[in-house]
Parts: C-alpha cells; sequence; structure tokens
C-alpha cells in the first residue's frame, strides 16, 4: 500500500507540489464498485479495488446489459458457439441473441472509453469477461471466450490498459496494470502539451527502465526514423507497441515513475 501511495503521489500532483489533480479515471463494471445491476439484484462489490485502487483512481461504471435494455432482475445470458461464431443468448429464450446489441453498446461508448486511461472488468460475465468466459458447444461448457462487450471495447481501444477483477488479487498483475495506466496517463499528458520530436525520445527514455534492452533498443530504433512530415503516424505506432510490450511483461518496474519528463 505504500508504494502505491508513492506512486500515486508522484503522478497525480502538480509540479508545485501544492495542489492535488483529480483522480485518474478508469472505467469498471458497475457491480464491482457495489451498483445492483446483475441479473438477479445482486451486485459484486470487490473490496480489494475499493479499498486499494478506489483511494487513486476515478471510477467510471458500465453496465453494458443494462445498457441494451434489460431490466433488474433479468434472465441471465450466456455465450455459445453456433458454427464457429460466438453468440451471446438468453438461458431460456434461444432465439433471443443480444450480440449485436452488445456490440453496439461498445461501439456507442467509444468516446467515453477514449476518455479512460484503464478498465476494469468483471470476471466470467458473458458480457463483461476478459477471458476464459464459458462458451456452450452442445450444452457443455468451455472456458475459453471473452464477453461480447469487453471484446468490442478492447477492440475499439487497442490501447486501453484492461484487467480482469479477479487477476487484480495477485500484486503483481495489479502492479502492471497500474503501471499501464500510468504511461497511458502520461502519454496522452505529452499528446496534449506537445507532440513533437524531442518529447518523443525523452518519453522512452524515460520508460527505458520498464522493458527489456531488446525492446528499447527496437523502439529506440522506429523512433530513429521519425521526422515532423510522419510524426504523428509514427508516434502512434510507437505508444501501441509500449502498450503491448508492457501488457505481456511478467512484473512491473517502478523506478522509471519517479524520473521527471521536462516535456
Amino acid at each position: 500500500m505504500r508504494l502505491l501511495h508513492k506512486i500515486y503521489n508522484e503522478l497525480l500532483f502538480n509540479e508545485d507540489k501544492a495542489l492535488p489533480m483529480r483522480k485518474i479515471p478508469i472505467g469498471i463494471s458497475s457491480c464491482l464498485i457495489g451498483h445492483p445491476v446483475r441479473y438477479d439484484g445482486s451486485h459484486k462489490s470487490n473490496t480489494t479495488i475499493i479499498g486499494t485502487l478506489g483511494h487513486y483512481f476515478e471510477f467510471h461504471p458500465f453496465c453494458p446489459e443494462v445498457g441494451i435494455g434489460l431490466g433488474i432482475p433479468r434472465t441471465p445470458i450466456h455465450l455459445v458457439n453456433k458454427n464457429n461464431d460466438i453468440r451471446c443468448i438468453d438461458t431460456e429464450n434461444p432465439e433471443k441473441d443480444l450480440t449485436d446489441s452488445l456490440r453496439n453498446y461498445a461501439f456507442q461508448q467509444k468516446q467515453l472509453h477514449q476518455n479512460l486511461f484503464g478498465y476494469i472488468l468483471k470476471n466470467d460475465s458473458p458480457s463483461c469477461g476478459m477471458e476464459k468466459v464459458k462458451v456452450y458447444e452442445n450444452s457443455t461448457p468451455h472456458r475459453k471466450g471473452t464477453g461480447i462487450y469487453a471484446k468490442e471495447m478492447m477492440r475499439i481501444t487497442p490501447l486501453l490498459p484492461v484487467e480482469n477483477e479477479g487477476r487484480l488479487d495477485d500484486p503483481l498483475l495489479r502492479g502492471n496494470f497500474i503501471q499501464r495506466v500510468h504511461v497511458l496517463y502520461r502519454w496522452k499528458k505529452m499528446l496534449l502539451e506537445e507532440l513533437s520530436i524531442n518529447c518523443l525520445i525523452q518519453f522512452h527514455n524515460r520508460y527505458k527502465h520498464i522493458i527489456s534492452h531488446g525492446d528499447y533498443r527496437e523502439l529506440r530504433q522506429m523512433l530513429t526514423t521519425i521526422d515532423q512530415k510522419n510524426i504523428e503516424q509514427t508516434a502512434a505506432q510507437y505508444i501501441l507497441q509500449l502498450m503491448m510490450i508492457l501488457k505481456n511483461a511478467n512484473q512491473p518496474n517502478t523506478s522509471a515513475f519517479f524520473k521527471e519528463i521536462p516535456c
């Protein structure tokens, strides 16, 4: 907890350290912060998320099932493999297919998602699950699916750090998620102030301690070909690759958080 406080204290204060900035906004499944929106009218309030990350993140709740007009309470839904096409189906009415509605809802929230710096998803949900969601084939469940809304949301906003609530119980995975949120926060802050070759190089040098030497050199090589004509295209390729590298990292390295970028 002390390490978390140190990291966020560094990130969430202005340069003069006098006035605190607002918390970093991230998306979250509504039920995880106590909203009674589940199919049975219950919630899945997660005390680990609320009690730790809640001190530093501003939670923006989403419930796609309610968002597409399903009531509370409602019939449960599940994922079904129909001729190698994963569909989200009402468990009591197989003719009621909610797949397209959930995908459209994710697209409708695109602008809101682009203003976030991370997203925490509900475990095992056929709408929100990040991974290993049950997919039924001939009435037999296989844990190999992704929630329909979650999959579309991640496709539309590939930079957004996304994590499954269950995985956040692991300190290393939680640290990795925090790290990715911070990097995206710094990146967007830099873009608002100035996108220049110098700032891109300084941003890259700041985070050299949190990626492998090989990844650092590969990204650095990308920046050596940059000029003012292709800066936006190269910057977009750079941050996408950096976020993918960090997502696949085994553990976070927080040392780079305590170095300032002058830009």
